[in-house]
C-alpha cells in the first residue's frame, strides 16, 4: 500500500476572544493553520493538522510549513503508510529541522495508518491508559483584573486547570499569578506560570522571590536549558521546559542537568506523534510529568492530543489541551457530528474510533494550496 496524493490546505482560525497575548508583545488575531490530508491507493484518507502560533513561536511559520510539506511530498508518495519510523526518519535524511511541517505529515500518516487498520491512534502508540482526561486552559496576558475575569469565565465551563501568559515584568507577573492564585476554585489542579522565555535567569530569581508560597509550575522561564540549570539550585518551585525541548536529544539534555520536572510536550513543536512518543517514553522512565499541548488548532490538533495522551500513565499525565466546545471558533467537523474527541466541562473524552476518529467536513478546509499525486 502506498500513499497516491497529498494536499495542503491553509485554513485560519480566529483567535477566541479576538486576540491572544504572550510575552514580548507577541499579540495574535487568528492562527494560520496548516492541514494535510493524506490519500492511500485504496482511497482511505487521513488528516493531520500544524499551527506554527504565528511566525516567532516555533521554528517556521506558516508558509514554511506548507513548503516543507511540498519538499517533502515525493518521500511521502514513495513511503509505506504502517512504516512510522521510517517515514519519519527518512523526512529527517531528507530536510534539517522543518518540524512543523513534518509533524502535520507524520499526524496525517497517523489518520490513515488507523483508518487502513481499523484502530486508533492510542491503541497503535502503546495502548489506552486512561479514555478521560483533565483539560487545562491558557489564559491570555492581560493585566491581573483581566486574567481574573478571564479565569471566571472559563472556571464556568469546569477547567479547573491554569496556564497563565507571562514573560512582561517578572514582579508584576508575580502579582498576576497571585491575584489568579487567590481566584481560582478550591477544587483545582494545577497552575502553570508560562514566561514563554521571556525571562533572564536575574529576572525568574525576581520572579521566584516575588510569586512567594504560590503552588505553580515554573515553565520555560529562561531561552535555553543552559539557564534552567542556572536557575534550577534556586527554585523551590518545579520546572517545566517547552520551548528548548524540541528532539529528544534535547531532553536528554535537560534530564542530564537535572533542571527540568515537567515537560510541556508539543507534537508539532517536535516533529509529530511519533516523535512525540519517543519523547513520551523517556519522560516517564524518568519521572517526569507531562501536560499535552499544541500551540493552537482545531479538532484535528485536539484529536491528535488526546490519541497521545490516552497513551500516558494517568500518574504522569498533567493535563491535554482542547480545542472543542461551543465557545470554539472554528471546527473541521458538520454541525451535529461528535466524532473524534468530546469535551465534557472540563474534562476530553477519548472514542475508540479509527485513526484520530475526527471525520473531516473537507468544505472548511478550502481549495488545497497544492496536491501532488504519484507518478504513473
Amino acid at each position: 500500500m502506498k500513499i497516491e496524493e497529498i494536499a495542503c490546505y491553509s485554513v485560519d482560525i480566529p483567535a477566541k476572544g479576538g486576540t491572544y497575548v504572550m510575552s514580548h508583545g507577541r499579540a495574535l488575531h487568528s492562527f494560520p493553520s496548516t492541514v494535510v490530508k493524506v490519500t492511500a491507493q485504496d482511497g482511505t484518507t487521513g488528516f493531520g493538522e500544524a499551527c506554527t502560533l504565528g511566525g516567532n513561536y516555533l521554528d517556521g511559520f506558516p508558509g514554511s510549513a506548507r513548503e516543507t510539506i511540498r519538499e517533502l511530498a515525493g518521500w511521502v508518495l514513495e513511503c509505506d503508510p504502517l512504516e512510522s519510523d521510517v517515514l519519519v526518519d527518512g523526512m529527517d535524511e531528507l530536510l534539517q529541522g522543518h518540524l512543523p511541517g513534518k509533524a502535520a505529515i507524520d499526524i496525517a500518516m497517523w489518520d490513515v495508518r488507523g483508518r487502513l487498520l481499523g484502530l486508533p491512534v492510542a491503541r497503535l502508540l502503546g495502548g489506552v491508559r486512561q479514555a478521560e482526561m483533565d483539560v487545562f486552559q491558557a489564559i491570555s496576558l492581560a493585566s491581573p483584573a483581566e486574567m481574573v475575569e478571564e479565569v471566571a469565565q472559563v472556571a464556568d465551563r469546569g477547567v479547573r486547570a491554569w496556564q497563565l501568559k507571562l514573560g512582561d515584568n517578572p514582579m508584576l507577573d508575580a502579582e498576576r499569578v497571585r491575584a489568579v492564585a487567590g481566584a481560582i476554585p478550591s477544587d483545582s489542579t494545577f497552575i502553570t506560570s508560562d514566561a514563554n522565555r521571556g525571562y533572564t535567569v536575574a529576572d525568574t530569581l525576581r520572579f521566584l522571590q516575588g510569586v512567594g508560597q504560590v503552588d505553580t509550575y515554573l515553565e520555560q522561564p529562561c531561552p535555553t536549558t543552559a539557564e534552567l540549570a542556572r536557575v534550577r539550585p534556586h527554585s523551590p518551585l518545579p520546572i517545566m521546559i517547552d520551548e528548548s525541548a524540541r528532539t529528544p536529544a534535547d531532553v536528554l539534555d535537560a534530564l542530564a542537568l537535572g533542571c527540568i520536572d515537567a515537560i510541556n510536550l508539543k507534537p508539532v513543536r517536535v516533529g509529530g506523534l511519533t516523535k512525540a512518543a519517543r519523547i513520551r517514553d523517556m519522560a516517564q522512565a524518568a519521572g517526569v510529568k507531562i501536560m499535552v499541548d499544541e500551540p493552537q488548532g482545531a479538532d484535528l490538533a485536539t484529536a491528535g492530543m488526546v490519541q497521545l495522551a490516552a497513551t500516558i500513565d494517568p500518574r504522569h499525565l498533567l493535563a491535554v489541551s482542547c480545542f472543542l466546545g461551543d465557545h470554539m471558533p472554528l471546527s473541521y467537523r458538520h454541525a451535529g457530528d461528535d466524532s473524534g474527541p468530546r469535551y465534557t466541562g472540563g474534562s476530553v473524552v477519548w472514542n475508540d474510533a479509527p485513526g484520530l476518529g475526527v471525520k473531516v467536513d473537507e468544505s472548511v478546509l478550502g481549495e488545497p494550496v497544492f496536491a501532488l499525486s504519484r507518478a504513473r
